[in-house]
């Protein structure tokens, strides 16, 4: 980008790409340090459009992602530094030290450091009735919705043998009736299905075909060969992909990820291109709505700390 296409461009000190609990905290930090900020949110639903409520955040339990947003920009609005924008960022590219942050509407904006805080994208396997189970009998995490589906019988679909290990004795936190059904490619050892046997946890194995529901409410999955389960409640986490705006980093800046394919940070939650931080769920597929916030607020911590340098 040529110095004639950069001169007049909109300049900021901070800009946030990611409107969720990572991306407002940061800029609440950063908005009581005076700094001029850019909020970049995409117009698209965030992940967590299609939660009930929010839990195990203080002060905040039970309340929608909608209203958490509200609320949260209300407090980091009144300190007259931030800006909220729906826009999609198509782009980052950096040039002399300073960052180009470029929307799909192809107006750019300059500024000294970057944030961000996309968060990524569940896929969700292309089976008859999870889409519209999907945030209400369907969860992907049982510290979020647990306590809604307490004692009702657990479905715990298991795709890798992390959850395999993890899974069928911790959810014993919120229901005794547990059954796990396991792809046909993890491999589970007699011993352990022997132990799980012994905890009135059954084990199945099949690929699932079909989610049997009635207005969202799961009675039964199906196999492939034809058996049907009774189950209410499937535990069932879905596989992530990163925003194509990640990949751009990766070609552009030379972005590191980690073996698992997320973002690479330190630990001040800068990435290798200086001047360039992460958090949230960019970084840890796993964390909860309170994590990403914590990380967002180290992460405008961390520029705080660095910005005389």
């Amino acid at each position: 980008m040529g110095n004639e296409r950069t001169h007049g461009l909109e300049q900021v000190d901070v800009g946030i790409l990611g409107g969720g609990p990572a991306g407002l905290q940061a800029a609440l930090v950063l908005s009581r340090t005076r700094k001029k900020i850019i909020v970049f949110d995409d117009p698209e639903p965030p992940r967590n459009a299609a939660s009930h409520g929010v839990h195990n955040f203080l002060g905040l339990d039970g309340l929608l992602p909608s209203e958490i947003r509200k609320l949260a920009w209300k407090q980091i609005d009144k300190y007259d530094s931030a800006e909220f924008r729906k826009e999609k960022i198509v782009n980052v590219s950096k040039e002399d030290g300073i960052f180009f942050i470029t929307s799909d509407n192809e107006t750019s904006v300059k500024a000294k450091n970057v944030v961000l805080a996309v968060g990524y994208y569940d896929v969700y396997p292309n089976i008859p009735g999870f889409v519209e189970c999907w945030a209400d009998t369907i969860i992907p995490c049982p510290f979020c919705d647990g306590y809604e589906n307490r004692d009702r019988i657990w479905g715990i679909v298991v795709n890798s043998k992390m959850e395999l290990e993890r899974f069928p004795k911790m959810v014993q936190n919120w229901t005794a009736k547990i059954k796990v059904f396991v792809s046909p490619n993890i491999e589970i050892k007699t011993s352990y299905q022997n132990k799980l046997s012994k905890l009135n946890i059954s084990v199945y194995r099949g690929t699932i075909t079909n989610v049997n529901h009635t207005n969202t409410k799961v009675e039964s999955i199906s196999f492939e060969s034809g058996e049907k389960i009774e189950v209410d409640t499937l535990l069932w986490i879905p596989s992530k992909r990163l925003s194509p705006l990640i990949q751009r980093l990766v070609e552009n800046l030379g972005l590191e990820l980690n073996e698992q394919g997320y973002v690479k940070t330190d630990e001040m939650h800068q990435t290798n291109a200086k001047g360039l931080f992460a958090a949230g769920d960019v970084q840890n597929p796993y964390s909860g709505a309170l994590e990403a916030a914590y990380k967002g607020g180290m992460a405008a911590t961390s520029i705080v700390h660095e910005w005389y340098d």
